[in-house]
């Protein structure tokens, strides 16, 4: 039997999603202090629709590693709801991200976008994704040449900046880097944009063919400027050679470097690349070896968090993150809330020993591995609070357990409650 056709109306909706996530994730109003994206708009007007669907006509089966994930999140939501009624809120913006990361987005992405899959052409929703990341990627490097040029950047308001930033990118984002800024694109902060991109990186390598656009991506996360993102990259190109390295236990001390020579000469070629980056276009920096190994983070881990005194449990009202994640974790939900959330950030691998079969599909394999690059980056600048990150992060894990959709959908709309499995390339 020929496959049959997608479904429209999810294509139409995976195509506005993947526009206003992740081309431009900035795009949109603040109503206060708290913005609102066209993309978070999307999944808030989509969910309740796709829930009554998910409930009424798909099959209510989830793999036994959606409900793992959802326990090791727990001790984290447990404690932010503990935190809410015992200590209050400090930051009302900041709390509403938090929660919308740790409950809203796990339960949209993991437990309702995810049994559409069947309904999606995963060939043109790879084309969407992989012309949005080249896009954003291309236009940053545009505004990075042109802005010591002009003296300002090209702004959209609506679209590639939120309509109360118009104008304020230079005094608001902390961008500057003497001469050239940061690279920016339509994310509006340099190392944001590294952060959400790392996530999505190793899955795009995999979807794009093209070795000239997957060097214009590479190119715009050098020059963010951001030693947080050049350490991702790094430790991007690190975990290949770790893994193959781990396999080879057995035979310790006899090591073959054979099979991660590749990986070797491209750890070698980042690491060269960010020294000479840093020798040319970040000259307010008073050395190069000052500047990468600076051993306050930039004046992260020297800044005061308010909440100096270590509690067992949160002892502080509930805000945001800071860009250290798991100090700021520490300092504000306390010895328990540091060990929930590296509890959370080692869910993807301890859900790996549920099912190993994970690591034959490339796609599944670069979705962890973005989630542990993620865990990574975290610990310098995780940008934990702000749009769209953690929407990249619960992406990534819904690929990572359930898959990529197949590039030939066998179900179309109208045989909405046909789909047996979610089993996909």
């Amino acid at each position: 039997m020929p496959a049959r056709p997608a479904s429209r109306l999810a294509m139409g909706i995976c195509w506005m999603l993947v526009v206003f996530l992740v081309l431009f994730p900035k795009g949109g109003i603040k109503v206060g202090d708290i913005p609102l994206t066209w993309g978070y708009m999307l999944i808030g007007l989509t969910f309740p629709f796709l829930l009554g669907v998910r409930v009424l006509c798909l099959p209510l089966r989830y793999p036994a590693q959606t409900f793992v994930v959802a326990l090791l999140l727990l001790p984290m939501q447990v404690l932010i709801l503990y935190a809410y009624l015992f200590n209050g809120v400090e930051d009302f913006g900041m709390t509403v991200s938090t929660c919308v990361n740790l409950f809203v987005l796990p339960v949209v992405f993991l437990l309702v976008y995810a049994p559409f899959l069947p309904l999606i052409d995963g060939r043109r929703l790879a084309n969407y994704l992989r012309f949005c990341i080249v896009t954003a990627a291309a236009w940053g490097i545009i505004l990075f040449v042109i802005h010591p040029i002009t003296g300002h950047y090209i702004e959209i308001p609506y679209l590639t900046v939120n309509a109360q930033d118009y104008g304020e990118l230079e005094n608001t984002k902390h961008i500057a880097r003497g001469f050239f800024f940061k690279l920016i694109s339509t994310y509006n902060n340099g190392n944001l944009y590294g952060t959400a991109t790392l996530i999505l990186l190793p899955m795009y390598r995999v979807l794009e063919p093209a070795r000239w656009r997957r060097a214009i991506v590479m190119v715009a996360l050098f020059l963010t400027l951001s030693r947080s993102i050049w350490f991702g990259m790094i430790i991007y190109e690190l975990l290949p050679a770790i893994s193959q390295l781990a396999r080879q236990y057995g035979n310790f001390p006899r090591v073959s470097f054979r099979l991660i020579r590749k990986q070797l000469y491209l750890l070698a070629a980042t690491v060269i690349v960010v020294i000479v980056v840093s020798i040319y276009l970040v000259p307010s920096a008073p050395s190069v070896v000052g500047f990468l190994l600076d051993p306050t983070a930039g004046g992260r881990i020297s800044q005061p968090t308010g909440h100096e005194t270590i509690h067992l449990l949160p002892a502080a009202p509930l805000g945001g993150f800071s860009e250290i994640v798991y100090l700021s974790v520490l300092a504000s939900f306390g010895i328990s809330g540091f060990l929930a959330f590296v509890l959370f950030m080692l869910s993807p691998i301890l859900v790996l020993r549920m099912d190993l079969t994970a690591l034959d599909s490339p796609l599944r394999t670069a979705a962890l591995k973005g989630l542990v690059l993620y865990s990574f980056v975290a610990m310098s600048d995780g940008g934990f609070n702000y749009i769209p990150v953690m929407a990249f992060y619960w992406f990534a894990y819904m690929i990572y357990i359930f898959g990529w959709p197949a590039f030939q959908p066998k179900v179309r709309c109208a045989d909405i409650a046909v789909p047996q499995s979610l089993s996909v390339s």
